[in-house]
């Protein structure tokens, strides 16, 4: 979003082209620390050329792909719809209590989810962490939950257990690790 000025000067950014310039700052500085850290594990794999680095790289390179775009995204909806912008930012300011404390959770809930993960299990743990993520994120559809939770759900199962056998956490917990092994058997059926 720009200000113009009265003369018909160019325009100079605003304290939203600031936050989403910092945010992709910030995302592309995280992105370059881990990409580089993935040197210390670079060893070759027999029958896979990118080695053991490949994926993490691959990760990288996306997650700051997707910030760049999303900046550039957000330059081009505040471009078409500067008044609405304004409204908008107007209307939710961040310093009431309420968007303070649904940020803070934003940012806990996923620490939260992963120190239970590892012991309740990833697959009866991941959908109530999706579920909550959007809830958070103020989704109050019943039938939108309930259907992107699905969709995330079905798709981490078809990708984690019958494309890639990527082993996730089971649980330490008894009960919670019959669950999650069921879980996994019903998603590995016909294979």
């Amino acid at each position: 979003m720009t200000e113009r000025t009265l003369d018909g000067e160019s325009p100079r950014p605003t304290s939203e082209f600031w936050r989403s310039f910092a945010e992709m700052a910030v995302w592309l500085l995280i992105c370059g620390i881990v990409y580089s850290q993935t040197g210390l594990f670079d060893r070759e794999i027999p029958d896979y050329e990118f080695g053991a680095t490949g994926w993490p790289r691959a990760l990288c390179i996306a997650a700051a792909f997707g910030a760049v775009a999303q900046f550039c995204l957000q330059r081009i909806v505040a471009r078409r719809a500067p008044e609405n912008a304004n409204a908008k930012s107007g209307a939710k300011s961040g310093g009431d209590w309420r968007t303070l404390a649904q940020r803070a959770a934003v940012f806990v809930f996923p620490l939260l989810w992963l120190y239970l993960a590892p012991r309740v299990g990833f697959y009866i743990s991941a959908p109530f962490f999706v579920a909550g993520m959007l809830l958070l994120m103020e989704v109050r559809s019943p039938v939108n939950l309930f259907a992107v939770t699905a969709a995330i759900y079905a798709l981490v199962l078809l990708f984690f257990t019958r494309l890639f056998f990527v082993a996730l956490p089971v649980g330490r917990i008894e009960a919670f690790y019959d669950v999650n092994v069921a879980i996994i058997g019903l998603a590995r059926i016909g294979l």
